[in-house]
């Protein structure tokens, strides 16, 4: 299946939705953060990565992000402010 999408896609022009989805991938956003900054489902944005890799004839999500600096779709440094990323950190307690 994903051989056959990437036939279909590769070469295609990505739309200004792909653009945005594949830059906040370069940012390290996840699905679910860019999903619910975009109001989309992880699902979909999941789904629109797929199309933009098949599109570039990339082999992974981080070989798309690097076809497409070097292709010029996207800029070497970022367009908005890069936000941190909240983490979420388990305090363990060590019973000795």
């Amino acid at each position: 299946m994903t051989s056959l999408l990437a036939e279909v896609l590769q070469g295609e022009p990505l739309t200004e939705r792909e653009t945005e989805i594949l830059a906040a991938a370069a940012e390290g956003e996840t699905a679910a953060q860019t999903g619910a900054r975009l109001y989309l489902s992880s699902e979909t944005v999941k789904g629109y990565r797929k199309r933009i890799i098949a599109k570039l004839g990339a082999r992974n999500g981080t070989h798309a992000v690097v076809l497409a600096i070097r292709r010029g779709l996207l800029p070497l440094s970022p367009q908005r402010p890069v936000e941190p990323v909240p983490i979420r950190v388990r305090a363990t307690v060590r019973r000795g």
